[in-house]
Order: structure tokens, then sequence, then C-alpha cells
């Protein structure tokens, strides 16, 4: 049979689960069906680009996207996407919790029941995982309700990593999508979602890691409700907003609770304990939009020093902003509480977009 598929793995940090999840694959093989492998690797610390080029009579053809200064599980999987040439498509994991005979199920189920989707579920056979516990398992059962919402399906798991589908269908979606969030299944079949292509999902095995650790946290949590977000608003809700506003809240605590420790504690003077805490919830908000909001664009050393600065005097401008815009629509007879949200809100907006276009530059 002539090769026909192609694998699409996003990595980093994977080296040691190269050579195990190449094996795996040829193992599975067993009709030479794969006609190559590509890895589209961000620039992994541990050398997983140079170690994939380096590797010596793999069982099939094996690339390697080297991505530098570019970051994100579902725009890796676009470019990989892109770079293949075969009628069929799949998109598994690179640390080896993807089974390659799953794989090639699918396959099967596509060229026997001319399936033009297949979505590999996790859920299919059964309601719950031993090896998927915690803030893992809380975002893939909630968040697949969420998910079945918005696209109008009854899927078992949309979040899932692991899926094939014909290449043609992608062409036709790939110019819509933003492939900015969480997921880029869940991104695709939002595209496709008035389309009338069946997707079939596929009972699979989700084993232990090989090596490594997972990837998921906390801050792919704030990317997933960004994208669900954007989804419900119709892309009017701004990727990272959410993340930002969120942080501006942990720094009214911040405020708040300094503010009072000066006051009633220390016994300092209300425009030093005011000032110290402004500066201290500014610093806050820097340093967790840094590592949170915008971690993809992260600034370190000297970088991360200057952005604080830059940061301080945007949010100075935004007060002033705030201040302006509240006073003046006060003074055009609005009522005094929705002068002072409205000014809150253009302070905001402000503070939001330097930040993101001018702190932390895409």
């Amino acid at each position: 049979m002539n090769p026909i598929l192609t694998v699409v793995l996003p990595a980093y940090n994977e080296r040691n689960n190269i050579d195990f999840l190449l094996q795996n694959l040829a193992k599975a093989d067993t009709n030479h069906q794969i006609k190559r492998v590509i890895y589209v690797d961000d620039d992994s610390p541990d050398g997983s680009s140079e170690y994939i080029k380096s590797l010596a009579n793999p069982p099939f053809e094996v690339l390697c996207i080297h991505r530098i200064g570019r970051q994100g599980l579902s725009s890796a999987v676009v470019e990989g996407v892109m770079l293949a040439d075969t009628d069929y498509v799949a998109v598994m994991d690179a640390d080896g919790q993807h089974e390659p005979d799953d794989l090639m199920g699918m396959l099967n189920l596509a060229l026997v029941d001319k399936a033009d989707f297949i979505v590999g579920s996790r859920f299919k056979a059964q309601d719950s995982l031993d090896n998927h516990t915690g803030m893992r398992h809380f975002i893939s059962k909630k968040g697949n309700a969420l998910c079945n919402f918005i696209l109008k399906r009854e899927l078992t798991d949309p979040l899932t990593g692991f899926f094939l589908f014909k290449r043609s269908i992608f062409l036709n979606a790939v110019r819509d999508m933003k492939p900015t969030g969480f997921k880029i299944l869940l991104e695709f079949l939002y595209r496709i979602r008035n389309n009338n292509i069946e997707v079939v999902e596929y009972p699979i095995q989700f084993r232990t890691r090989h090596e490594g650790e997972s990837k998921l946290d906390s801050k792919v949590l704030l990317e997933f409700i960004d994208q669900i977000l954007g989804f419900i608003t119709k892309g009017l809700f701004p990727e990272k907003l959410f993340g930002f506003l969120l942080v501006g809240a942990s720094g009214l605590v911040v405020h708040l609770g300094l503010l009072y420790a000066l006051l009633f504690i220390f016994g300092v003077s209300f425009n030093m304990a005011q000032s110290l805490a402004t500066l201290s919830s500014m610093i806050s908000n820097f340093s967790l939009n840094n590592v949170l909001t915008f971690r993809r664009n992260r600034l370190a050393g000297w970088k991360w020093l200057k952005g604080l600065i830059y940061f301080i005097a945007v949010c100075s401008i935004g007060a002033t902003a705030n201040v302006g815009a509240a006073a003046y629509l006060n003074g055009a007879g609005e009522s005094w509480w929705l002068s002072g949200l409205l000014g809150v809100l253009v302070g905001t907006i402000f503070n939001f977009v330097l930040s993101r276009f001018f702190i932390w530059k895409p």
C-alpha cells in the first residue's frame, strides 16, 4: 500500500521520547502507510531539533521544523500540517501518551468507512482515566461540555490532542483559523462547524508519559478560557484580555492589603502608604502578566527590568486617562458611578493595548 499518512508531532523538550515513539510508530505501521513524520519543535533547550536531524536510518522520513521566536501548540500544528503532502494527516502528542496502534486503527477507520475526520477519544469507552486526574481531569470534563455547547456537537473528547483528518478539509479551513488558543482541534472543529463534515470518534488508550513532565498547568487554563471567550463573542473579546483582567484583580488585592498594613500596622502616612501600595501592585501585576498572560513573550534579565519600567510608565499614563475620562463624563452630567466605571474601563483598555503590543510584543 502506498504511504498515505503524515504524522505531525508538536514538541518541546521531548528528546528522551523521540526514539521510543518512532520505534513504536514503525512497529504499528505494518502496512507501511506512514510516509513522513514531522516534528515541530519550539527551540527546545534539550536539543530536540538537532537530535531529530541527526537520526540515522529512521523507519520513514523524519523532518523537523525548528521554530525560533514562534511558540504555541496550535501554531506548531498548523505549520506541520501545511508541510504535509499526503491525503491524510494525523496530529498526536510527542510524549508517548498516544498509542501508535490507535493511530493505525484510526487510519483504517478512515479508509474503510470513508471517514474524513476522526477524533481519538479518551472517554469514548470510559468516563475517567487513572492517569488523568486533578486539573487535567477538571479541564477535560468541564471543558468538553462547554466545547460541545459551542460546537453544537456531541463529542466525548473535543479537547483531545489526537486526531486524524483529510488534508483537503484543513486546507479549506486554515485561512479562517486563529492558531493561538489552548487546543487546535477545538479551533479546527469550530471553523468547520457549519460544514457537512461528519466527525467520528475512535476510543483510544491514554498512557502515562514515557519521559518528562506534563505541560498542562494554570497558564494553559487561561489560554483555554481566552479561546472560549473568543468563540462566544465572535472574536470581539481580545486574546489575553481575560488573563490581564484577572491579574489586575489580584493587583487590587495586593494594593489594598499593603495599604491597610502600612496605615494600621506600621503607622505610615497615607500619601506614602498609597504610593508604596501603588508601586507594589504595579510590580505584582507586571510579574504575573509576564509569567501568565504574556508567557509566550515573557521577558528575562535586563529586558525584564526594562519592561517593568515601561509597564509602570504605561500604568501611570493609563491612570491619567482613567481620571481624565471620568472627569469629562462627570462634568457632562453623567452619574458619579458611571463616570468612575467608564474611567476605569478606558484606563484598563489603554494599559492592555500598550502592554500587549509595546511591552510584550507578539
